[in-house]
């Protein structure tokens, strides 16, 4: 009986083993053509609130934490990251208990529009569209555009890294 139990434990153990060996890390499945980008200054095409610099300072960063991909100057770079943030919104998801009329929390959301251009003119994609997405929470007071206002770098991170993702991403 003890022979059977030690067989079984290496039988399950040969198992298990055998899965992990195809494992691999998590990251861009394929080297990128470019190892450098520049990111032109956002357009803001929407009502967002001084969203171009939190977005362009939010995708460099995103870009700069990627192992693989540095931002450079214009003339340095071997890709062109050219983004335009087309819409911007505000939807209440949660109204006061005390007074429905009034939002107790918003869901803000934003959308751009993408190209990366190669240094040689081969356009990787062109207008990709990346949404992101964030909490308002009202806390208590009605102070909409503060509230705003102190959430926008949340928003703008969360869509500088889709846009990230977007441009390690391709394949």
């Amino acid at each position: 009986m003890k022979i059977l139990n030690v067989f079984l434990v290496i039988l399950v153990s040969a198992i298990f083993m055998s899965g992990c060996s195809n494992y691999r890390l998590a990251g861009t499945p394929t080297d990128l053509p470019f190892s450098s980008v520049y990111v032109k200054p956002v357009r803001n095409d929407s009502y967002a609130p001084q969203a171009t610099n939190l977005l362009t300072n939010a995708i460099s960063n995103a870009i700069n934490q990627t192992p693989q991909l540095k931002t450079a100057y214009e003339g340095d770079a071997q890709a062109t990251l050219s983004t335009t943030l087309i819409d911007y919104r505000r939807v209440p998801i949660a109204t006061r208990a005390d007074d429905t009329a009034l939002a107790a929390s918003y869901a803000m959301e934003a959308v751009a529009v993408c190209t990366l251009t190669r240094s040689n003119g081969d356009v990787v994609f062109k207008n990709r569209k990346v949404k992101a997405r964030a909490m308002l929470y009202m806390g208590g007071n009605n102070d909409v555009i503060g509230n705003e206002y102190q959430n926008m770098p949340v928003l703008m991170r969360e869509l500088g890294g889709k846009i990230k993702d977007a441009v390690i991403g391709i394949w």
